[in-house]
């Protein structure tokens, strides 16, 4: 199962994910976020990752252009975009796209639209207009779980220590991701939340290991 830490700004804070046992560091490509790194950052962050996990872009409407420079300048293994974008960046684009869907239960039928072997992202629903990443907001368990039985998922929204575990025993999804849950303000996280999300995240999965049923 891939664990995600997402929204990572610091080297310290890259170190903590990586020293946990991350997958995947995201980077916040969009200035608007609080979680947003400058290109110094990045590259800091980069530099820190090295070949130890996988760095993943997050973006907002792009267009191929802009995934396929940051992916070249930070050495991206895929990218993440939310809001509404093109299905055809998915071909377009130089690395595996993620596409995000925001969903508070029901038939999200953009989903359909996608190959079933694209990894896909459920989040939950922004507050009214907020961007559409590290809303915080739960994705319905019985719902995620509905879905990823018929597809690859990574669930995020509302992830943190204390709940992951019961996400994934609930979904059994490809992977999580957090955030938002992860800091003690908007932007900055705390090592230890990251730490511990990993690791509880890392210990659920090799508990469905156990017991695939």
């Amino acid at each position: 199962m891939i664990v995600k830490v997402c929204g990572v700004r610091t080297r310290e804070i890259a170190e903590a994910a990586l020293d946990a046992g991350a997958d995947w560091i995201g980077l916040m490509l969009v200035p608007r976020s609080p979680r947003w790194v400058d290109d110094e950052a990045a590259l800091a962050v980069m530099r820190v990752v090295g070949d130890r996990a996988d760095l993943i872009g997050v973006f907002v409407e792009p267009n191929a252009a802009e995934c396929d420079l940051a992916a070249s300048r930070y050495r991206l293994a895929g990218v993440q975009v939310h809001g509404a974008f093109d299905p055809n960046l998915a071909i377009e684009c130089s690395v595996p796209v993620i596409p995000v869907f925001n969903v508070d239960g029901g038939a999200a039928a953009s989903i359909i639209d996608w190959p079933p072997d694209t990894l896909l992202m459920l989040d939950g629903m922004p507050d009214r207009g907020a961007l559409p990443g590290g809303t915080g907001h739960r994705v319905p368990l019985a719902w995620a779980a509905d879905t990823a039985r018929h597809r690859a998922i990574l669930l995020a929204g509302g992830l943190g220590p204390d709940n992951v575990a019961n996400a994934v025993a609930a979904v059994r999804p490809a992977g999580v991701d957090a955030s938002s849950r992860l800091e003690r303000r908007p932007g900055e996280k705390d090592p230890d939340l990251v730490r511990r999300f990993v690791g509880a995240a890392r210990a659920a999965a090799a508990q469905l290991r156990t017991d695939p049923q």
